[in-house]
Parts: C-alpha cells; structure tokens; sequence
C-alpha cells in the first residue's frame, strides 16, 4: 500500500497543479494625463508652499530694512512717587526730606536723513533675496515636474507590460483550449497541450509582476501629487500610453542651452544671490560716511504734593545731530573682504552650475536620440514579428510548423511588443529630461 500510494502521489499533485484558475487580468486606467499631474503637484505639493513661505519672509525683510528710512515716532507716559533727600555739599547743616508724585508724558521723533544711502543698498540687497527665494521655488517646481513625469511614465511602462502580459496569456489559453481537444481525439501527445498550459501561466506571472510595479510606482505618484492616503484612487491612474511620438522632435543643443542660461531656476537664483550680496557690498562701503539724524520731540512734567508749591515743566526740542564712525576698528574692512570672498565662492558656483547643466542636457539629447532611434527600429520589429507570429500560428493550425517553431514565434511577439512600449516610453521621459535639464518644463 505505502509503495502504490508513493508512486502516485506526483500523479495526483501534477493533477492538482495543471487544474486550470480563473484569473483576473485586469488592465488599470484612468484619466490622468501627464500634464494634469504636474499641475496637480506643483499646486498641491508641501515643498512649493514651503518655498512660498520662504519668498513671504523675503518679502518681510525688504519692508523692515525700507523702515529705516522712515521717521520713528514714540510716545512715553509714566506716573511713579518719589522719596527724595537732598543734603548739598556746600552746606552740609542743611537736609531737606520730601516725598512727591511725579507724572510725565511725551513725544519724540528720530528721521535718518542721510547715511550714505546704505541703506539703501541694503534694501536692494533684500529686493535680490525675494528674487533668489522666487528662482529657489521654481527650482523645487522644476525638479517636482521631472520627477513625476518620471513616475508618471514608469507607471505607464507598467501598465504596458501588464497589457503584454494579458494579450499573451489569452493567445496560450486559446491554443490551449484547442490543443486539449486535440489531445483528446488523440492526434497531439498531452506535453503538447500542457506547454500552452506553463506558457500561460507564466504569463500570468509575469502580470503579477507588472501589477506589483505599477502599484508601487503610483504609491510614489501619490506622494508626489500629495494626495492625503498616499495611494493613488482609480479615477487618478495614467491614462494609456497612446502618444503618437514619430511627431516629437529632438530640440538643438544650442537651443536649449541658450534657453537654460536664461532660464534654469537654480542658476537664476544664485546669479540674484550675487546681485544681492554686490548691493550688501556697497552699503558696507557707505558705512565709512558720516549719518544725519533728524530729532524732535516734546516732553511734560508735573510733580504733585511737594512740600513747598507744585510743578509744571514743558519741554519741545528740535534739531539736526550729524554722527560719524570715524574708526571702529578694523571691523567694516574685514566686513567688506568677508563679503567680497562670499562673492567669489557664489561666483565659482555659477560656473559649476553652468558645466552641470552643460552636461545635463548633452546626456538628455544623446538620450534622446538613442531612444528615439531604438523606437523606429522595435516599432519595424514589432509589425515583422506580429506578422512572423500569425503566419506561424496559421502553419502550426494546419499542422506544417511544429510546437517549438510556433513558441519562438509567440516569445519573439511577446519580447517585441515589450521592447516597443520600452523604448517609446522611454523616448518620451527622455524628451521630458531635456526639458527639465533646459528648465522648459515650467512653460506650461
């Protein structure tokens, strides 16, 4: 009994394996475009608003700084009681004791009428920090645009591979249905059969895989969209990659490079951080003239129960003081060279950010084309292998082509149509890297 039972057990579970499941291959779409997307992260997104805040506190700082050329106006009122001993020196017989009630009130006035317009400069130099926190905004903007078109197409490629998957898995279930015919009037052994079987299965495997990528994929879509789940609802998934990119031309490397001078957000922001350190500059150079103060002012006093009579005083000042730091130590020179080495660094900066984004956009364009030029050749491919595999089918129905050649046939169709999808999509996110490298991405 043990032995019979251990020879058919593998019969038994290769029984069990080969039963076939039904399976749901569902193809996830939406409405989503590329565009939508970014519009959606760029309003939506925490970094943009925290860079909004940041342009905000900018602008802060110019008022505070343009407050001092302005006049300041103060105003006091104090009541308090004195107890007072007074025994004068030039006659040391004599103390006098008294206690009293003093109230005051006032008004004064202080107006910087000239200080070399440093300040001045150094209103300018705040003007060029809300401009830098502007650029530094549309930084953040144009690297949120690129990441979630990366995103957004890596989610597309998944879906394709997904719709692969599925056209693959009906092809094998097909054949399979009608090879189990076959093999039941007894023309074609049961192997036959059963590689229909394994080939769909392993299509049906090779969706999985796809569905776990494109869940993955829009998790991080969500996060960039700033959806409150993080995940990605139906009504939001990409729509289907349909774009007809024989239209997409591939922009000259002076174009854009011309563009990006002019442009790029990070490389605007460190040249208005220059701008602004130059105006600083010179309002530490105008520290060395002299500052004219504009005061004025009125002051009452009235002292209450003395011990003699009670007192009024009234008080009203005006006039000009004119103050100059002839020396302070050496301090505005070492300002004036701390500020100048700042320059410089920010200078050497620039000059980076130029070779980087040099760079950057040679790498985008020769991207590019190599994609592009790699679609032409799978597109070509696809149409030979999907006309390869249907005549192969029709041989292998009317029994001329054998099994093996019917299955290389449908693995060349299957690689082809992943191949084509690849490098389409791939052509267009490399279109979308040579705009985020120009900074072309934040026209639209």
């Amino acid at each position: 009994t043990i032995i019979l039972l251990v020879l058919l057990f593998p019969a038994l579970a290769f029984s069990q394996a080969t039963e076939r499941t039904q399976f749901n291959m569902e193809i996830p779409s939406g409405s989503l475009t590329l565009k939508k997307a970014q519009q959606i992260a760029l309003s939506a997104a925490p970094s943009i608003k925290q860079a909004t805040a940041h342009i905000e506190a900018a602008k802060a700082v110019v008022d505070q700084t343009r407050s001092a050329l302005k006049p300041n106006l103060s105003a006091n009122l104090g009541f308090h009681y004195q107890d007072s001993t007074i025994q004068p020196d030039w006659a040391p017989e004599v103390r006098v004791s008294d206690s009293f009630h003093i109230a005051s009130a006032g008004v004064s006035t202080n107006w910087l009428l000239f200080d070399g317009f440093a300040t001045r400069a150094r209103v300018a130099a705040a003007k060029h920090q809300v401009e830098a926190s502007e650029q530094t905004r549309n930084e953040v903007r144009r690297i949120l645009a690129e990441a979630v078109a990366s995103a957004f197409y890596q989610a597309q490629l998944a879906v394709e591979s997904m719709l692969i998957a599925q056209q693959n898995q009906i092809f094998n279930r097909t054949l399979e249905d009608e090879a189990d015919k076959r093999w039941q009037a007894g023309t074609i052994p049961e192997a036959e059969k059963l590689n229909f079987s394994v080939r769909a299965l392993r299509a049906e495997t090779d969706y999985l895989t796809a569905n776990q990528s494109f869940k993955l994929v829009t998790t991080i879509l969500a996060e960039l969209l700033a959806l409150d789940t993080a995940k990605l609802p139906a009504e939001l998934y990409p729509v289907a990659s349909k774009e007809n990119v024989s239209e997409q031309t591939i922009p000259t490397y002076q174009t854009e490079f011309t563009y990006a001078v002019e442009h790029r957000p990070d490389l605007q922001s460190t040249e208005a951080s220059i701008a602004a350190m130059q105006a600083e500059k010179k309002g530490l150079k105008r520290n060395y003239l002299p500052k004219l103060f504009f005061n004025a002012g009125l002051d009452y006093n009235k002292l209450t129960e003395l011990s003699t009579v009670d007192q009024e005083e009234h008080d009203a000042y005006a006039g000009l003081n004119l103050a100059w730091d002839i020396y302070k130590g050496g301090k505005r020179s070492a300002q004036i060279k701390s500020m100048e080495q700042n320059i410089r660094a920010l200078s050497n900066n620039r000059q980076q950010q130029l070779l980087a984004i040099q760079s950057s956009i040679h790498q985008a364009i020769f991207t590019a084309e190599a994609t592009q030029a790699m679609y032409q050749r799978q597109q070509q491919s696809l149409v030979l292998t999907a006309k390869i595999r249907t005549h192969t089918e029709k041989a292998y129905r009317a029994g001329v082509a054998n099994l093996t050649r019917l299955n290389e046939a449908q693995t060349d169709l299957v690689r082809a149509a992943g191949a084509e999808a690849a490098s389409r999509i791939n052509y267009l996110l490399a279109l979308q890297q040579l705009e985020a490298a120009s900074g072309r991405i934040l026209e639209n």
